[in-house]
């Protein structure tokens, strides 16, 4: 072929076209927020799976805590509306319940995500804001070394010789007991008084070790013996102690605060990032890989079609009695009164460690 400009302009073009179509093709990066520790496992073998039948696709999986998390998340989106953090991602109910007050978070598909249609009615979300498919429990975690016997009320907690032994997670209501123990004592999450006056009685009188903001350093505490005995979630303890670690999880004999938690779409994205996102969503929906959850991640499904297989049924933290007696809370109250609740923290329990 002749060398012509005609032709130069052409080979030109094609070329254009062609680096155009391999940027578009690995131009969609959907960005996955996972929580850090056993609940890593799923997601990042779902995104990996995902990824091989789709390169035109990158997943980001960035691990972390809710605590931790949300607030960025929310903040990325009161920078530039049009470019969240993360396109979804895994959260409990608390951070859902701030979420959908602040329109963080949008309403799923159900044909984009039929899966949806297999939890549970009581779990099922209004609107599809998020599919909370699963469920941890809170009770009491302890160092088995410690504590030869496992502690049986949530008022161990307050046992004086469990003094300077006993650490809680800072501002988490639902993992640091507060809501419980207000519930217990004839308070409620529009009355936080009965509860608050127990921690901070008991931070004057020197009961607690620490605060923690994390999982890993609770495990860190628990491990060194720093601290005996905390409250906190079955699904964390577990696969800790499943590694070798001296740690156990009891059920209070006043019942369990339930813990559910599940996935969120975050407003945002683009239309082909929500398109995938929602798929993904829905491939995490799947029996298998909601069963696979569970047993890494010790949780219980809100799945119609889930069941556990009989080695995890025998657990004593998922028997009917104990469920049936669990703690239930209203996390969009508490997400209401999240600051004030923090400013009465700050002042009356963590002014006194």
């Amino acid at each position: 072929m002749l060398l012509t400009r005609r032709n130069t302009l052409k080979a030109a073009a094609a070329t254009a076209f062609t680096l155009t179509a391999g940027r578009a093709m690995a131009a969609t990066r959907i960005s996955q927020f996972i929580w850090t520790g056993a609940q890593e496992p799923v997601p990042r073998k779902l995104a990996e799976a995902y990824m091989k039948a789709h390169p035109d696709v990158t997943i980001e999986l960035t691990a972390g805590t809710n605590a931790a998390m949300y607030p960025k998340i929310k903040a990325s989106l009161d920078i530039s509306a049009n470019d969240p953090l993360v396109n979804f991602g895994f959260f409990n109910l608390d951070a859902s319940a701030k979420g959908r007050t602040a329109n963080v978070f949008a309403p799923l598909d159900k044909t984009a995500v039929p899966n949806v249609e297999n939890i549970l009615d009581a779990y099922r979300q209004p609107d599809d804001i998020g599919a909370i498919f699963c469920m941890d429990v809170c009770g009491l975690v302890y160092n088995t070394d410690k504590i030869k016997e496992p502690p049986k009320s949530w008022n161990d907690l307050f046992d004086p010789k469990y003094k300077g032994k006993v650490a809680l997670f800072d501002y988490y209501w639902a993992g640091n007991g507060l809501v419980a123990l207000a519930k217990l004592n004839g308070g409620s999450e529009d009355n936080i008084e009965p509860g608050m006056k127990i921690y901070a009685d008991a931070a004057a009188a020197g009961q607690f070790h620490s605060l923690y903001t994390s999982n890993a350093q609770l495990q860190q505490l628990l491990v060194s013996g720093e601290v005996w005995i905390a409250p906190y979630f079955r699904g964390v303890a577990l696969p800790w102690a499943a590694g070798g670690a001296p740690i156990g999880y009891s059920v209070p004999t006043e019942g369990q605060v339930t813990f559910p938690e599940g996935f969120q779409l975050v407003r945002g994205g683009s239309a082909e990032q929500t398109r995938i996102s929602q798929e993904i969503i829905n491939l995490s929906l799947a029996p298998e890989a909601v069963l696979d959850y569970c047993k890494t991640a010790s949780v219980l499904p809100l799945m119609k079609n889930v069941t556990l297989p009989a080695d995890l049924a025998k657990d004593p933290a998922v028997q009917p009695e104990a469920l049936k007696s669990a703690i239930n809370l209203d996390y969009a109250k508490m997400a209401a009164n999240h600051t004030a609740w923090s400013d009465q923290w700050n002042k009356r329990v963590k002014v006194n460690l």
